[in-house]
């Protein structure tokens, strides 16, 4: 049995139409993790929020991969989520510090530190999240397989993502 046009335009359809709900679901899980990492990094204490970060930046990952049905191992997606963090390189590492070194000051320090680290983690989270739902939604569309999302193609495509949309944040 053939199938006619109207069969194949369906199927698109139907292709597309998934493939936005899956979109929405990872928005809003992004949405949730930002929350979440600024929460945390809204925390006083210097410097440790950083581990609970990257582990939250992870869980955010592995529920994106969910929602696109996508297998991905635990470590694959820890080395993802540190290569999207070192592809933010030295900008990052300072945003780091900066919103970090007030908390080290008592009192105003500490809330000044931790409104900043909050910021700074929510914008990281976003970035992160936007970028990896790209690299998801190519392997949907059949432009990356499974395999090659923790390849150094899949690495590229992260960093790359990562970095415009820390610069659209910027601007």
């Amino acid at each position: 049995m053939t199938k006619d046009k109207s069969d194949i335009e369906f199927n698109d359809e139907l292709r597309y139409l998934e493939l936005k709900q899956m979109i929405e679901k990872a928005d809003n899980a992004v949405a949730v993790a930002v929350a979440t990492t600024a929460t945390t990094c809204a925390v006083p204490i210097p410097f440790a929020d950083a581990p609970m970060l990257v582990a939250q930046q992870v869980v955010l990952m592995s529920t994106i991969c969910g929602v696109f049905e996508i297998n991905i191992k635990k470590d694959g997606l820890k080395a993802l989520a540190m290569a999207a963090l070192s592809a933010g390189g030295a900008t990052l590492v300072g945003k780091t510090i900066a919103s970090n070194l007030p908390k080290l000051i008592p009192g105003l320090g500490s809330i000044a530190g931790g409104v900043i680290s909050a910021g700074t983690a929510g914008v990281v989270t976003l970035a992160m999240g936007k970028a990896f739902i790209e690299v998801c939604k190519a392997v949907r569309m059949g432009k990356l397989s499974e395999a090659d999302v923790t390849s150094s193609k899949g690495v590229d495509m992260l960093k790359k993502g990562f970095k415009e949309q820390l610069r659209k944040k910027k601007e």
